[in-house]
């Protein structure tokens, strides 16, 4: 059974029809890529699932359960982190205390503590900087705070929008490394959402395409990379 299930969805901002009946599936344990251009949906939809944008029609299920109409931290609190486009952290508050928020939900402070330790072995430059105010961070280093403040409530599902926007190569490639240890050594369920086609192809296992609201192609990802429509639109030919 699939852990997640987005069924005939479509939202709205405003009059803006933004999703026109979006349906994708995530397996217990897969990478899955949403891939596609500027505009074309994506970010909504995470929303959509995340419960930070409520569709007009269709369903979303995770675990079997609809989720529609439920509020962001309840949904959270079922074990779906989102981790928003542009990274989102807290500026003025130290590396420690962003991930302390990221774990609101968890009470038990031993947790805390082991998770927040889990999150610095994961990436040690948080380790180093724990200190530090999240604004004095390089781009690449918020994007790992943002990640490792997801992990703090221990998701079973992780919504990745865009981590590699504005990241230097080095950045880039170790932020997938994540995606893949993550996946790889948790057995994190992870829908990714990346402009960079190519690396996001690279580390799903399944892919689709998103064309103004639209799911226009879906498969294994290395079909659709292989795919001529996609490798001229994303791949660069």
């Amino acid at each position: 059974m699939s852990l997640l299930e987005v069924k005939g969805v479509q939202s709205y901002y405003g009059h803006i029809h933004a999703l026109k009946g979006v349906d994708l599936t995530v397996g217990e344990g897969e990478v899955v890529a949403l891939i596609g251009g500027n505009g074309a949906g994506k970010t909504t939809t995470l929303r959509t699932i995340s419960g930070m944008l409520r569709p007009k029609q269709g369903d979303v299920t995770y675990a079997g359960r609809s989720i529609v109409g439920m509020a962001a931290h309840d949904i959270m609190s079922l074990g779906i982190s989102h981790v928003p486009e542009g990274r989102r952290i807290f500026p003025q508050l130290t590396v420690r205390e962003n991930l302390d928020i990221g774990a609101y939900k968890v009470s038990n402070r031993k947790l805390i503590q082991e998770r927040m330790d889990e999150g610095f072995a994961l990436f040690p430059r948080l380790a180093e900087r724990r200190t530090q105010l999240g604004g004095t961070l390089s781009g690449g280093e918020q994007q790992m705070l943002a990640i490792a403040r997801a992990l703090m409530v221990d998701p079973k599902l992780l919504l990745l929008d865009e981590p590699s926007m504005g990241l230097s190569p080095k950045f880039v490639e170790t932020i997938f490394d994540i995606v893949e240890r993550l996946n790889r050594e948790r057995g994190t369920t992870i829908l990714l959402v990346e402009q960079n086609a190519s690396m996001a192809l690279g580390v799903a296992r399944r892919a689709y395409v998103l064309q103004t609201g639209e799911i226009r192609l879906t498969g294994d990802a290395a079909d659709v990379a292989r795919d001529a429509s996609v490798r001229e639109a994303y791949l660069g030919g």
